[in-house]
């Protein structure tokens, strides 16, 4: 091992030797990196202002191991190359844990009972020894690689790690405080149920009235919605002391959470996708998340040649096995001011991370996020990719604009959506038992008084192309929003003093209406073949004659309400060749319908089962959407 120095643990910095070299000189001299590599290093340092270190290492001009092994003589501390020489495993205390993660600096060795520390960021010790070894009078360090330490950390912490990630937020905000309230709602179905059976007319007129009522709130929230998304777009005016990032830099760096299981052959997408983004690579902060243990996509991310700027973290194995917990789990290990969520399949505008880095630093500081748009770009491969493109264009381009201006709460997207780092570690992350972590969040988000802004920039997806597929990732999503629902209601004076009385009444229309208009579709097609069959409006009998009308009109209002929107969405997406299809739509709702039932199984038996959705089926899965849509990457329709 190289040399070491004791080093006292004090309030004050320690003091460094003068050193008659920069790190980038030391390379050249040391015959690892050329004048002219150097120089263009500088260059893109002098636009980016990132650490030299970093612009070497993403640029490919020179490995982590060259540039730790350099700062480890500079320094004048020793080096540790932890594949060959791996720390010493000993139980750590819960404050070295909590230390090991903040900073990311490792106990390696015990060298006469006193402590060796590992890190990446030599200049940085004394923050972190004052927070690992309070107690130590003194104690060595040793710089490693940073990628390294990282996967080191999760070894000798996974289950802490684990632990961490899966109960992130706190009770009271999670779902996995729900057992006695879910087996309350299967009390109530089986009520309603044995009151059907005994007064079968009285009780479906009863539970046809609720339902029709939902849809009469649903129907003016959606064209409140259409109303107020307007025909333009607004120009959003900059906090006060903003300017635009053309005149200020840095840039920020930006970290993106890429959650991957089950799908070694979507890695090489994904990277080809990010390759094409528009954004210093010094900056970019790429985490591949794969499960422990799942063997076939390690093996997978081994074998690909993957850029210096990617990094895999193989998280710890543990229960719930859902994307909300791998992401929290890699939260910490994030370097980045600005956290971004894909998904593997996605391929995202090429200047979608310069706009959101654009939108964040003009916004103000009540924006904790923004949601990029989603399209699919195998949307014309059949029938329900055609209907569900129809859905994504209602979604981004009518009603997610108009809550955004009507200042409802935002059920976030489960990519493409880029949070300030603050915002999201304040929130203590996601909720690793909810299924549809990301309209939780959004959710959470509103209650603290935070906003999500809604960009036009575009991310592309791959669209479900199949009947039971498309069934099962509605399911998941349908029972997150029954989940999510029944988590903030549990204390609904709180959750209308949170959001007050229009953010109440929309989150309630949102979740409840949307899941209860599901899980009612198959007892109004009933009713609807009973009517048929006996000629008589037998829906309508049980009902007063004062209600008929407005009941039947709403239903019909409804209808026309939502393809209304679906029409203004497709002008807007300049793709109304999709207005044939509009008039299929009530049958691609009834399949909502089988997802919704399962979902309400679910719930119930096993409410934390992550039912995943598969990737890379689609025949277009590995072609070029750009070229065959006849627009560039960029465009925003």
């Amino acid at each position: 091992m190289a040399k070491l120095r004791f080093e006292l643990v004090g309030g004050q910095a320690l003091d460094q030797p003068e050193r008659a070299l920069s790190l980038g000189e030391a390379l050249v001299e040391d015959g690892v990196l050329s004048d002219e590599q150097l120089r263009a290093a500088r260059e893109a340092q002098a636009l980016s202002k990132a650490p030299i270190a970093d612009v070497l290492i993403s640029h490919g001009m020179v490995s982590d191991v060259d540039v730790a092994r350099m700062q480890a003589e500079l320094h004048e501390i020793g080096h540790a190359d932890l594949l060959q020489d791996p720390p010493e495993v000993r139980p750590l205390k819960p404050s070295e844990i909590d230390a090991t993660l903040r900073h990311r600096v490792l106990p390696w060795r015990q060298i006469g009972g006193i402590p060796v520390y590992v890190t990446g960021k030599p200049d940085q010790r004394q923050q972190a020894l004052n927070d690992m070894a309070p107690d130590h009078g003194m104690a060595f360090f040793a710089v490693a690689d940073q990628p390294s330490i990282d996967r080191e950390i999760l070894r000798m912490c996974g289950e802490q790690i684990a632990s961490h990630a899966a109960h992130r937020t706190p009770d009271e905000e999670s779902v996995r405080a729900l057992g006695t309230v879910r087996w309350i709602c299967l009390g109530g179905l089986l009520a309603c149920g044995a009151a059907l059976i005994a007064h079968s007319s009285l009780g479906f007129a009863v539970m046809c009235a609720l339902v029709l009522g939902l849809n009469m709130m649903t129907m003016a929230l959606r064209l409140s919605a259409a109303f107020a998304s307007g025909p333009v777009e607004v120009p959003m005016e900059a906090a006060e002391g903003t300017v635009a990032l053309a005149d200020r830099r840095p840039l920020p760096k930006i970290s993106l959470l890429i959650p991957l299981y089950r799908e070694a052959g979507m890695i090489s997408t994904i990277v080809a996708a990010l390759g094409r983004l528009d954004y210093p690579r010094e900056l970019l902060d790429v985490k591949l998340l794969l499960e422990e243990n799942d063997d076939a996509t390690r093996l997978a991310a081994d074998l690909a040649e993957l850029p210096p700027w990617v990094q895999v973290l193989a998280v710890p194995d543990g229960r719930p096995r859902t994307k909300p917990r791998a992401m929290n789990a890699a939260l910490d290990f994030c370097d980045g001011e600005v956290i971004g969520i894909l998904d593997a399949e996605d391929r995202p505008d090429p200047g979608q991370l310069l706009s959101v880095a654009e939108h964040l630093r003009r916004a103000p500081p009540q924006i904790a996020c923004v949601q990029c748009q989603l399209a699919y770009f195998n949307a014309t491969e059949n029938w329900i990719t055609r209907c569900f493109q129809i859905e994504y264009a209602i979604w981004f381009d009518v009603l997610l604009r108009g809550f955004q201006r009507l200042g409802l709460p935002i059920p976030l997207g489960g990519t493409s959506v880029y949070f300030r780092r603050s915002a999201l570690m304040d929130l203590n992350g996601w909720d690793a038992h909810n299924v549809t972590e990301d309209a939780d969040l959004g959710m959470r988000l509103a209650r603290r008084g935070l906003r999500c802004d809604v960009l036009k920039t575009v991310t592309w997806e791959e669209a479900n192309c199949r009947p039971l597929p498309w069934i099962r990732q509605r399911s998941r999503w349908l029972k997150g929003y029954m989940m999510t629902w029944l988590s903030h209601m549990r204390s609904p004076a709180q959750l209308w003093r949170d959001l007050g009385p229009g953010g109440f009444v929309g989150l309630n229309i949102l979740f409840l209406g949307g899941a209860v208009t599901y899980l009612a579709l198959p007892v109004f097609w009933i009713a609807v073949l009973i009517a048929l069959i006996n000629g008589a409006p037998i829906l309508l009998d049980p009902m007063p004659g004062w209600a008929r009308t407005p009941l039947a009109m709403s239903l019909i209002a409804g209808q026309v309400v939502m393809l209304g929107c679906a029409t203004l969405a497709l002008w807007r997406r300049k793709t109304l060749g999709l207005l044939w299809v509009l008039p299929t739509l009530p049958i691609y709702w009834t399949l909502g319908a089988a997802a919704a039932w399962k979902a309400v199984i679910e719930l119930i038996v096993a409410p934390y089962y992550w039912d995943k959705t598969r990737h890379g089926i689609s025949r277009w899965a590995r072609s070029d959407p750009f070229s065959r849509l006849g627009r560039r990457p960029g465009s925003s329709s």
